[in-house]
């Protein structure tokens, strides 16, 4: 286990009697949780901000669920997230699932300039919703394929098939 999830699960032990524990999980997540609704939702803050409140409340109520040996706690709580949104379009139909506006700076230190950034928001816009989410969960959030398989409830080779060929998308726009 690394020393990051050994943290996290030191304080998971102790937020299971300890809401003050669990303000510090509220703490240290809270803005990764929130930035995971807002470029979904159309960076409508009041819709990010309500879905991240129910995500730690129902992260608080099933605290004897997550296991630290199977995940990190960031996992755990993008995969409420991820159903959480699901439910969310289910129940708006008509929004659009907004388009990501950020990625990480692995992938961007790799271009020189503006103009080849345009362009790569442009190719990743090509892509379909599934590509660019595991795409973001992969290089934003530095999940591993196991840690999105959990999120995304698909197989690992499903996800490294998704990646694979949405890198593949990717350099074959170029």
């Amino acid at each position: 286990m690394n020393p990051k999830n050994q943290e996290d699960a030191q304080l998971v032990a102790q937020a299971k009697n300890d809401k003050e524990s669990f303000q510090l999980l509220y703490q240290k997540y809270n803005l990764k949780v929130y930035n995971y609704f807002w470029y979904r939702v159309g960076y409508n803050k009041e819709i990010a901000e309500d879905l991240t409140q129910e995500t730690f409340i129902r992260a608080f109520s099933s605290i004897d669920r997550y296991q630290v040996r199977q995940y990190s706690y960031l996992t755990f709580l993008l995969k409420i997230a991820h159903n959480l949104l699901i439910n969310h379009f289910r129940e708006k139909p008509t929004l659009e699932l907004n388009r990501f506006k950020e990625i990480s700076s692995s992938i961007v230190s790799s271009l020189n300039d503006q103009v080849d950034i345009e362009i790569m928001w442009q190719d990743i816009d090509k892509l379909s919703f599934l590509d660019r989410e595991v795409l973001h969960l992969r290089y934003h959030y530095d999940l591993s394929v196991q840690e999105i398989a959990k999120v995304m409830n698909r197989s690992e080779n499903a996800i490294k098939l998704i990646l694979s060929r949405s890198r593949k998308r990717l350099s074959q726009q170029r």
